[in-house]
């Protein structure tokens, strides 16, 4: 994505926030990862020395920098953070909101309830469910009868919501299954993420599968009838999470980590990618790693975790 230099310092200017510039910009930038350099790239920089790799570029730095190893990039430097800058910047200039635009491929089922500018992309089917102001739903999701998706999330492509799971029992001669239909629903809270290719399962019979307000989900996790995620979590890529779990608010939970059905987790828990979850945690703010899974206290939170409300980076 290219930006120009002026819609940086118009956006610094526009939050009052103090900065000073050193050297001379390049009026137009690319947006850039340090891990994948560019010339007239803009980055941010947490430390005392850019990268050498950089060259002709912009970068957001701290108060701490040492502003005489900048060679021939040009600082932008800042009394704050200079990651949590640049976050909230490149949402200012590019973060996903609803165009209001209804495609003309969705599905919409005549009983469906739809508030203020909701985005409903192609080849949607939507059900007869709630779906909140501002809300986007990707291309190609399901969302079934006896969902709730309120205001301002973001349901990504071929995800679908209210799936029906597998509930069963043999039948008196234990040779024929007999199926318990699927009865329950889904709730969404408010400005979630929910990623490409994930599948959230109803609740089994009155209970509602549970997603709390500010929780994000990367690609392709598979949650189970009627587990309940807490608010402001994270979970990584490719979650299983049997029926009935419990994650606590304010967790993070790592790659391919799955729990077992019923398993709860407190608030506060950080799962290590891979671990097998096979039994409650024993309270809150642990760390829990390894095949099945062990509990240890939590040293220091990684910078990714979930922050309670009185930090404003969650917000």
């Amino acid at each position: 994505m290219d930006v120009r230099f002026s819609e940086v310092t118009d956006y610094l200017d526009s939050r009052q926030q103090p900065y000073r510039v050193l050297g001379e910009p390049s009026p137009e930038l690319t947006v850039a990862s340090l891990f994948a350099p560019v010339p007239n790239g803009l980055y941010f920089f947490v430390g005392r020395r850019l990268p050498h790799t950089l060259s002709r570029s912009v970068a957001l730095v701290g108060p701490d920098y040492e502003t005489d190893g900048a060679g021939d990039n040009c600082l932008i430097v800042l009394d704050g953070d200079p990651q949590l800058t640049f976050y909230r910047l490149l949402d200012a200039l590019f973060g996903r909101r609803s165009t209001g635009v209804i495609a003309a491929t969705a599905v919409i089922h005549p009983e469906a309830e739809l508030g203020r500018n909701v985005q409903v992309d192609d080849f949607c089917v939507i059900g007869r469910c709630v779906i909140g102001d501002d809300v986007v739903i990707g291309s190609h999701c399901r969302v079934h009868d006896g969902v709730t998706v309120r205001a301002r999330s973001v349901v990504d492509s071929h995800s679908v919501l209210g799936a029906c799971g597998v509930a069963w029992i043999w039948d008196e001669d234990q040779t024929t299954r007999v199926v318990q239909p699927q009865l329950g629903g889904v709730t969404v809270g408010e400005g979630c993420f929910i990623g490409a290719q994930t599948v959230l399962v109803r609740g089994s019979l009155n209970e509602a599968t549970t997603i709390g307000d500010r929780t994000m989900m990367a690609p392709g996790c598979r949650i189970g009838h009627g587990t309940r995620i807490g608010a402001s979590a994270h979970l990584a890529n490719n979650i299983v999470t049997g029926g009935n779990s419990v994650i606590g608010d304010f967790s993070f939970v790592g790659s391919a980590a799955v729990l077992r059905p019923k398993v709860k987790l407190h608030d506060h828990t950080i799962v290590g990618a891979g671990a097998v979850i096979v039994k409650d945690t024993s309270g809150p703010g642990l760390t829990l790693t390894g095949v099945p899974a062990i509990e240890r206290p939590t040293k220091e939170a990684p910078s990714g975790m979930p922050r309670p409300p009185h930090s404003r980076n969650n917000q």
